[in-house]
Order: C-alpha cells, then structure tokens, then sequence
C-alpha cells in the first residue's frame, strides 16, 4: 500500500466518512419530467432531482403553472413521497392546481404567514431534512420578507433583504437535497435592473443563490391561441390559451444546445401535450410535414400511416383514437435514448 493510499485510509477513518477515493463512480441525474414533451426535449428529461432549479420571469409567464405541473408528475413518480409546497405569496388555486393534475389533499402546505425569511428556509431545511419530500417548491423568493425587515416601520431603511439569509439557505440545503434525492424549485421575480446603464431586469436574491442553481429556467407569455392552437392578436376578448416560452439559461445536467422551447396552454384543460408531442414527432421522424400537410410515419420502415391537413387535424386525431397510446410511447422511447 502506497503512501498516499494510507493518508487516504487514516483521513476516512478520522473524519468518520468514505468520500475520499480512487476513481468517480457515474451516478445518473434522475429528472422529474414535465407534461410537455416540448420541455423534456429542451431539458433533456425534465428538472433534475437532488438540485436546485430556478424558474424566473415577468408575472403572468407561466412559472407557478409549470412547477405545479411537475409537482403531479413528482407525485406520480414518488408515491411514498409528499410534495411541499411553501406559498408566500398566497395565491395557491387548488382548482388550476387539480386541472394540471395536482392531488391537493396529499401535499404538505406551508403558509408563512408573517414569518421572516429565515424562519421559512429553517424550516424548509427541516422538512427536507426528513428524507420523505420528493419535491420542493417555494413561491417566490421575491415576496420573501426578512426578519429585520419585519421588525421595522414601513419606510425604515433595511440593507441587504433576504441575499445573506438565501446566500446561507442555499448552502445549507445543497448537500441535503442530494442527500435525500429532494428536487427543489425556487419561483423567482424579475426587477429592473438598476446597476445597468442600458437597463433591463435582473432577479432577485443576490448572485450566490444563481451560482447554486444547476437549472435555471426563464419564462415569457407567448401569443395568445384559440381551441385550434391558432395565433390571436393580443388584443383578442375570449382566448383559449397561451403560448408559454421558456429558455434554457443555465444548465449542468445536460448539453446545453436546446436553448429555446415552448409548451402549449389551454385554459380550461391545462397543458395541450398532444399537441407539444406533434411538434417533437416532427423532429424524431414520427411525424412528417409538407406545407400544410402532417403524416404519421412508421419509423422503422418510413411508411406513411395516414395523412392530415393542418396540425390540429392530427392534434384531434391522436385525441380521439387509441393509436394516440402508441404514438406517444414510440416518442417517449425516442426521448429517452436521446436523454
């Protein structure tokens, strides 16, 4: 046994751990996928678990829609597990969230209250801290007031707001969300950015809570859509939907080369992912399309199955026939062997 070989024996034995070794073993980054195929092709999968995500963007863009969505697939895929959902701004619909396919009733809800910031992230380290949370969500760090802020009279100057409480949060909770395999998404608010002479908008929190998000994601509204997923002015009285945009700012659990997508939404169904799915058959070769024409293909021979004009067609097609269970498990094997 070398020299080095017996340092690394004593240091194990003296810290009581077996971190230090020869070699990495390869542990796959397992992901909480969302509804939309759209984003799991974007995303490579879906958000990972064990990290720290951040979705951010202007009010109204989709963010607390989009992490409710993958708190019902979290709860799918981790049914010994709960999803804690930490509400400071106190606008939880229990009925959007149930159109998305959230069980409300088997969730842990967190209403702060008048607590300071410190007080929720000690808290949340608890809870997370237990191994039995799947997922984490706090909406939003925005709203986040901190204790000394609390203390004081409206107008009273505070310094710093909840950067240095949310700088020590994210270092504290790191290595206990890849400890108990906890996904965790932080909701996050725009503001202009005042430090920049061009202008802009940068987010809240300070830089050292970016740094440790593995996944960040920015969202915008896109144009509004009729029953048909066709473009509406934005002028229009009785939209069906939106476009939602999303782009890939930041990751280090996959190649960063898909850097824009979108998901369709629907007001009164939630996400449309049959028609999200017709967009990423068309990149895989499940789904051809000439002009206005969309076939669906057998990939494995290259014949055309049958054929339709115009995508919502196809859409309604694939919504009304059992075909569309076969279709849709072909595209999530696709999707896998690309993840």
């Amino acid at each position: 046994m070398s020299n080095l070989d017996l340092i690394i024996k004593d240091l194990n034995k003296k810290m009581k751990v077996g971190n230090i070794q020869l070699g990495v073993d390869f542990q796959e980054v397992q992901k909480i996928p969302f509804s939309s195929c759209r984003l799991n092709y974007m995303t490579y999968g879906g958000i990972p678990v064990g990290r720290i995500a951040e979705f951010y963007g202007a009010d109204g863009s989709g963010k607390t829609t989009t992490a409710i969505d993958l708190a019902g697939n979290a709860q799918k895929m981790f049914s010994d597990k709960k999803v804690l959902f930490i509400d400071i701004e106190r606008t939880f619909d229990t009925e959007w969230a149930t159109k998305l396919g959230l069980d409300c009733d088997n969730i842990i809800y967190l209403d702060p209250d008048s607590m300071g910031a410190e007080d929720v992230f000690n808290i949340t380290i608890d809870l997370v801290d237990s191994g039995e949370i799947s997922l984490c969500i706090l909406d939003s760090i925005g709203a986040m007031v901190s204790t000394q802020a609390n203390e004081k009279q409206i107008g009273e100057r505070t310094y710093g707001g909840i950067s240095m409480a949310l700088t020590e949060f994210s270092k504290k909770i790191t290595p206990i969300l890849a400890r108990t395999q906890t996904a965790f998404i932080g909701i996050n608010q725009v503001r202009d950015d005042m430090n920049s002479m061009y202008g802009g908008t940068t987010t809240t929190g300070g830089r050292a809570w970016r740094h440790s998000c593995s996944t960040r994601l920015e969202f915008r509204k896109g144009n509004y859509i009729d029953e048909k997923g066709n473009n509406l002015s934005r002028a229009c009285e009785n939209p069906a939907g939106n476009i939602v945009n999303v782009a890939l700012v930041k990751s280090k659990v996959c190649r960063p080369d898909r850097k824009v997508g979108f998901y369709t939404l629907k007001y009164l169904e939630g996400i449309d992912y049959v028609s999200d799915a017709v967009d990423v058959a068309i990149k895989m070769g499940l789904v051809v399309q000439g002009g206005a024409w969309f076939s669906l293909v057998d990939i494995e021979t290259g014949e055309i199955l049958s054929k339709y004009q115009g995508k919502s067609k196809l859409v309604e097609y694939l919504k009304e026939n059992d075909n569309y269970t076969n279709f849709y498990s072909k595209l999530e094997k696709l999707l896998n062997e690309e993840s």
